[in-house]
């Protein structure tokens, strides 16, 4: 008869552990905060001298399937400027200064902008620089899908 009562207690303890562990749908990451974490990463590779290709983990991870397929077309592959910041070059003080605009969202859509570097711009500075990023819901995370309208 004490099994019983001690079943139920260990149940209902590993319940709120797993309850309390796992996160909930609703804290699945947004679109602000998908884009903030992969241009933070992203702008410290550059800055790092460290240029992530489009096939390494964290790029693949954050690309769309359609836009992994345009990488490996013939335009995608001839693309002459860096896709993720649509420039051949970039400012180092990018790194510490990235925004995202809210995102509109539709459905499985969001369209938002990305600023990086400093809001006030300074005579033949490269800041701030603005991009226009679409994003796809795949498999329950934002995907970045164009940026630019490319």
């Amino acid at each position: 008869m004490k099994l019983v009562p001690r079943f139920l207690s260990i149940f209902a303890l590993l319940l709120a552990v797993v309850l309390f562990c796992v996160p909930s749908a609703s804290a699945q990451s947004t679109p602000e905060q998908t884009l903030t974490a992969f241009y933070k990463w992203y702008i410290h590779e550059l800055v790092a001298e460290r240029n992530p290709g489009r096939t390494s983990p964290k790029v693949t991870a954050i690309s769309s399937a359609r836009l992994r397929r345009w990488f490996r077309s013939k335009e995608g592959r001839e693309w002459d400027a860096d896709y993720f910041t649509d420039s051949q070059d970039f400012d180092p003080k990018w790194e510490t200064h990235i925004k995202t605009t809210s995102a509109v969202v539709k459905g499985n859509n969001a369209d938002l902008r990305v600023i990086l570097g400093p809001v006030v711009k300074a005579v033949n500075a490269m800041s701030p620089h603005t991009l226009r990023v679409k994003m796809v819901k795949e498999g329950g995370s934002w995907k970045i899908d164009r940026i630019n309208g490319n």
